[in-house]
Parts: structure tokens; C-alpha cells; sequence
């Protein structure tokens, strides 16, 4: 199911094996410039948390050049979970996202979950988005972080392009990536 509000508990009200689990999970994130933008906010609110945060974004990345680095980086192989906050530099064609998403499983192997988000961009990509949430309820280790939704509701966390983010938007983009990425990490075992 799409994510649009930070479901984990707060590192406080999580369990001690809750915690534990976290400190044992790599997280990598290949993006764009969006992740640029919510690098520091992510390593501030999961960096400390998880054992290992790889951050791999660009500015004007698209979804191919952020796959094919997915396959070669070791951080991304060693990772547990990854995170692929990529899309804002491609067109709004559904079918090619989700032979992207499609393809991001099989590089993932059978046990590695992968997040995507969704994509805030004028211009079609409504489409695009509903195609996102749909593979999300299809496919047991793919979550969408719905940032799509998020924005839609709070324009404020948005810069004048409509596309990136504020200093506050980042920082709750970030929140989401860290609240889904440590939900994730508290149910492997």
C-alpha cells in the first residue's frame, strides 16, 4: 500500500528488537536531484538508525543511468533495502515506469525490497502515479511512497517550479524515504 504518512514508530516507541533490526539493514537510495536536495535530511533522520545509508543522486539523473548504477555500485548490491527516487528527468509514459519498477525487482533478487516514489511533475505523470500505486498493491516488495499525494495536500513544501522541494519539503520527503524504508527494516529477519 502507498505511503503518504510516516507509519514506523518514532526510534523512542520502537521495540528494542525493532531497533536492533534497523542497526543490521543497508540502505541504498539512487535519485535525482530531488534526492540532492533530501540527502542531508535522510542522513539526519536515518543515517544513525540503519547500519550502512548509500546515497547515490545527480542532478538531471534519469531512471536508466540510476538502474544501471543500481546494478554496478557495490553499496547498492550489499544493501538490504533499496530506495529509487528517480523519474523527474524522463517522460510521463506509464508503460516504460513500470518495465523500470519491473526491471528494479528482478536486479533486486527474490529478497531485497524496493521503494519508489512517486512523481510530482506537471504534464501527464497523474498517470504515471496511478500506475505506481496499482504495482504497489500487485507486488509483495514494492512500496510507493506517495510523495505525489503528499505534495497535492501540502503545496507549501514545494519551490515555485512545482516540481522541486522547499528546505521543509525536503526534509519530509526525506521522513518518508527514512518512516518506510524503517518499517521495511523491522520486519527482516
Amino acid at each position: 500500500m502507498a505511503a503518504t504518512v510516516p507509519s514506523v514508530p518514532t526510534a523512542v516507541a520502537a521495540g528494542k528488537s525493532e531497533r536492533a533490526q534497523w542497526q543490521r539493514t543497508r540502505v541504498y537510495v539512487q535519485g535525482d536531484s530531488l534526492t540532492v536536495g533530501s540527502a542531508a535530511p535522510l542522513r539526519s533522520a536515518l543515517g544513525r538508525k540503519v547500519r550502512d545509508l548509500g546515497v547515490d543522486a545527480a542532478i538531471g539523473r534519469h531512471t536508466n543511468t540510476g538502474l544501471a548504477r543500481l546494478r554496478s555500485d557495490r553499496r547498492a548490491r550489499r544493501a538490504d533495502i533499496w530506495v529509487v527516487a528517480l523519474g523527474t528527468n524522463d517522460g510521463p509514459y506509464p508503460s516504460v515506469v513500470r518495465a523500470q519498477v519491473r526491471r528494479s525487482l528482478r536486479m533486486a533478487g527474490p529478497g531485497r525490497p524496493v521503494v519508489w516514489m512517486t512523481l510530482r511533475r506537471p504534464g501527464g505523470y497523474a498517470r504515471v502515479n496511478a500506475m505506481l500505486r496499482r504495482l504497489d498493491r500487485s507486488h509483495d516488495r514494492l512500496r510507493v511512497v506517495d510523495w505525489a499525494r503528499v505534495t497535492g495536500t501540502r503545496r507549501s513544501l514545494l519551490a515555485g517550479d512545482g516540481v522541486h522541494a522547499t528546505p521543509s519539503g525536503y526534509r519530509v520527503r526525506a521522513q518518508l524515504i527514512a518512516d518506510q524504508t524503517l518499517e521495511l527494516a523491522g520486519r527482516m529477519r
